[in-house]
């Protein structure tokens, strides 16, 4: 597994994670093992994604910065392997 596939996968398992939670919390907002798991699990989040677009560029074009010129294009799609 290469470094690009490692940060992504850390990237998927807490995106995952806050989903699940944020289900959960849906039905239990008062729920305070559930929160401070959100909360937890946001922060890990956020490092996962800035760990990956330090190294990679940006996950989505919303996060894509318009430098001199439109970049989030330059990415392999994951059709061609950047993915598998």
């Amino acid at each position: 597994m290469t470094e690009r596939e490692k940060l992504l996968q850390q990237v998927r398992m807490y995106n995952f994670a806050l989903i699940e939670v944020g289900l959960f919390l849906n039905s239990h907002p008062k729920n305070a093992a559930a929160l401070a798991y959100h909360r937890t699990n946001q922060a890990k989040y956020n490092e996962a994604v800035a760990a990956y677009e330090a190294k990679f560029g940006p996950l989505s074009s919303l996060e894509a910065q318009e430098a001199n010129e439109w970049q989030w294009i330059s990415d392999p799609w994951p059709w061609e392997g950047a993915d598998n």
